[in-house]
């Protein structure tokens, strides 16, 4: 995707997981690799940066606070070393399609750089996400960090390749082509004529205008 070209490292959030994107293409894990939240940032300090961002009309608390400790455990893998550790983006599927759901923001500025409207798989749900899964042919979104690898040119444009880090939850994801790109219907004029966006066989989709 062209609005990421220069971003390095990127962490999304789906529901109580996040996703981690760093301008890598292989990255060997460590087989033990899991997710486990630990504390460096302080409830208070998590707290004030929340409101800060003003983002409490945006995203629900626990989703940003979730999102931030996810961070604190991917600073812990050696490729976070040559990555952006400021930018965080946060994808909130507790929210309706209809609704700016995906957020970039920058940590260190405190501003809120992108808000934006984003699909769920179709398998997921319908105005909602309410089911998620790594299974192939499953047509949903998988939960979980991720790490980005190469942006290519696909049936839907550039598209931004996406790595699951977590086995069992989106290990799948290159076996599936789970990625991020831009569709037709991922706009308002979509969701206003149908009560919701238009969804995908998984992957993150999101308005064309933010692909050119």
């Amino acid at each position: 995707m062209k609005f990421l070209k220069n971003i390095f490292m990127l962490l999304f959030y789906f529901v109580l997981s996040s996703i981690v994107f760093a301008d890598f293409t292989t990255i060997e894990l460590p087989s033990d690799f899991s997710i486990s939240y630990k504390k460096d940032f302080s409830d208070k300090e998590i707290r004030n940066m929340y409101y800060d961002l003003k983002l409490n009309d945006k995203v629900s608390f626990s989703c940003f606070n979730n999102a931030m400790h996810g961070l604190e455990k991917i600073e812990d893998l050696e490729f976070f070393n040559n990555s952006n550790d400021n930018l965080l983006v946060i994808v909130d599927y507790t929210k309706p399609s209809t609704e700016e759901r995906l957020f970039v923001i920058d940590l260190r500025k405190k501003q809120l750089l992108i808000s934006s409207l984003v699909t769920h798989g179709r398998g997921t749900g319908d105005l909602y996400a309410t089911k998620f899964s790594n299974k192939n042919n499953s047509y949903s979104t998988s939960s979980g960090f991720y790490l980005t690898g190469n942006i290519y040119n696909g049936k839907h444009g550039e598209s931004l390749e996406l790595y699951g880090l977590e086995k069992g939850k989106n290990d799948n994801a290159r076996k599936r082509t789970i990625v991020m790109h831009s569709a037709y219907y991922a706009n308002k004029k979509f969701a206003e004529k149908y009560g919701r966006l238009g969804r995908s066989k998984g992957c993150l989709a999101l308005p064309t205008e933010l692909n050119t």
